[in-house]
């Protein structure tokens, strides 16, 4: 069995190894870049401001006249038989009636004025919503992007482990071929080099589904696409003053700055409330041709001649000005004003609330980011103290000093401390991240 089962974890080391060669190298700016071009959920607020773009306009805020050109043609079939009218048999009309109406808004209360300045609102909130997709989507991808740099480096450390205990086991053979070890040493020492192999096969599903999960924030199609990660996992010892992350938090917060223009849009609102007990003055103009044609060809009058078919022409235009005081409608306009100062209040308190929310997220977060700055020092400590101690015990191990038992004990040791420092890199960088998010610099110092 030990021959093959070895066969097998070399041949999947090759396989693993020359499929990293092959490997498209991908940096962490670069999966940036993509999932700023590819990503779905961005895609889809680009066009959304892209609609708010073509909606900021003069025309959509009614500044522009509406000119419409209409055309009506009619025809009538008219059969007479009645001895008692003058007019017997058919008569047919047909008449046709283009006309050109304009109908312009001259004056509405500065409604047009309050309109235009809302399209630039809400273009503004599109775009600010479409900043926290990007920031939202930014963070996903550099924390996905370090959880597959996360499980590849505990692939190789689960790769040390079973060495180590592949080199015990053939030690441990060799012994017992020597006459210095019994058959229950050997099948211990076995029994731990195919725990340590079926953990490191284990852990290679995870790197593969953790590469898919970067695919799908990158919006890459190919889920099999894999990737040859340049960016590790290093510490790097930087300090924070809170005072300042907080005043960049309240200047670039990206959920802040787009609940501010909400906050301008409802005030907008309740100008154009307002507006609407200023007088109105609007201009309308029409002009019609009527063509009209009698056919008489068919009828019969009492003097029995024929008559000719008669063609009618005729020219309508008027252009009137209106103007119109709202005087009293039910107290409907005061009510709408009142309401829409009740919502401005309601948006102000949402920025309260929001902003105090950031303020403690802020702290927890500073606080979360210093405490995972000590652990990654400790962890890299103890590290090296863990290192130390194995390479100590297995010389003990092989000159009989210790048993097997706690030789593997060690190794476990060993193994779990270099799992917690790369964790505590990891989470030490997710803090650093989520810092960046909460005060609007994810995105400058990413890119």
């Amino acid at each position: 069995m030990k021959p093959t089962f070895t066969t097998f974890i070399f041949l999947l080391g090759l396989f693993f190894h020359f499929q990293l060669i092959a490997q498209q190298q991908l940096s962490l700016s670069d999966a940036i870049q993509k999932g700023l071009a590819q990503n779905f959920d961005i895609q889809v607020e680009k066009r959304t401001v892209e609609i708010a773009k073509n909606n900021n306009d003069w025309g959509q805020a009614g500044r522009y006249p509406t000119i419409n050109l209409n055309a009506n043609q009619g025809n009538v079939y008219n059969n007479v038989v009645n001895p008692a009218a003058f007019q017997q048999g058919t008569v047919i009309n047909n008449n046709i009636v283009p006309s050109l109406t304009l109908d312009w808004t001259i004056f509405d209360g500065f409604a047009i004025n309050i309109n235009k300045k809302r399209f630039e609102n809400l273009e503004a909130q599109s775009e600010g919503n479409t900043r926290i997709v990007i920031e939202n989507t930014v963070q996903a991808i550099i924390r996905a992007y370090y959880n597959a740099v996360l499980a590849n480096e505990l692939i190789n450390i689960l790769k040390q482990g079973m060495d180590l205990s592949h080199d015990t086991y053939d030690y441990v053979l060799f012994k017992k071929e020597l006459g210095n070890a019994v058959t229950g040493d050997v099948l211990l020492e076995k029994s731990n080099y195919l725990t340590d192999s079926s953990a490191y096969i284990n852990q290679q599903m995870i790197y593969r589904n953790s590469q898919r999960d970067l695919n799908v924030l990158m919006g890459e199609i190919d889920m099999e696409k894999t990737y040859e990660l340049t960016d590790k996992l290093i510490f790097s010892d930087i300090s924070y003053n809170l005072k300042e992350l907080e005043e960049k938090m309240f200047a670039s917060n990206a959920n802040l700055q787009t609940l501010r223009i909400t906050q301008e849009i409802l005030r907008n609102d309740v100008e154009l409330r307002k507006g609407d007990m200023m007088p109105r003055v609007g201009f309308s103009m029409s002009s019609s041709y009527n063509i009209n044609r009698q056919d008489l060809s068919n009828a019969t009058f009492p003097d029995g001649r024929a008559r000719p078919n008669n063609v009618a022409k005729n020219l309508n235009a008027f252009g009137n000005i209106t103007f119109t005081v709202p005087l009293f409608n039910g107290g409907i306009i005061q009510r709408n004003i009142q309401n829409a100062k009740i919502t401005e209040q309601n948006g102000q308190t949402r920025i309260d609330n929001l902003s105090n929310q950031l303020r403690r997220d802020l702290a927890n977060t500073y606080d979360l980011y210093n405490l995972r700055k000590q652990q990654v020092k400790i962890a890299i400590e103890n590290k090296n103290a863990a290192q130390t101690n194995l390479r100590l015990a297995e010389e003990k191990f092989r000159t009989g000093s210790i048993n097997s038992f706690d030789y593997r004990i060690l190794q476990q040791n060993y193994l779990n401390i270099a799992f917690s420092e790369q964790q505590a890199i990891f989470n030490f960088i997710d803090a650093n991240t989520f810092l960046l998010r909460l005060t609007g610099g994810i995105v400058a110092e990413r890119r």
